[in-house]
């Protein structure tokens, strides 16, 4: 199967997977359904990467890693950095666009 029906697959297992949690899950635990919405982001990120042999150039999968722990506590509340939140609305990505984001670093991590 090539890879592009994979991420197609995904997406469409993703979308089955989240309106059921959201059926089945009570509304004070929004913060379980965002956490939920962020993973699905990243694997369908996964999915979107073509498969690659296995490199070791690491520095890049940490400034990954960590714009996405970034990412993470912004949308949960957990972590207030003020100079991120500032950044973030400076060059305009809010909402929609910090999904897109999670999306591509999802894509990236297995791309560096």
């Amino acid at each position: 199967m090539k890879r592009h029906w994979t991420a197609l697959l995904a997406i469409v297992a993703s979308a089955i997977i989240y309106s059921l949690l959201l059926k089945f899950i009570p509304g004070t635990f929004t913060w379980f359904l965002t956490f939920i919405w962020m993973v699905m982001l990243l694997v369908i990120g996964h999915f979107m990467s073509p498969h690659s042999k296995a490199n070791n150039r690491w520095l890049g999968k940490v400034v990954i890693a960590i714009i996405v722990v970034f990412i993470f506590g912004f949308q949960l509340n957990i972590l207030q950095v003020p100079e991120f939140r500032q950044l973030l609305g400076t060059v305009g990505i809010t909402g929609g666009f910090l999904d897109l984001l999670l999306l591509y670093c999802g894509w990236a991590f297995f791309q560096v």
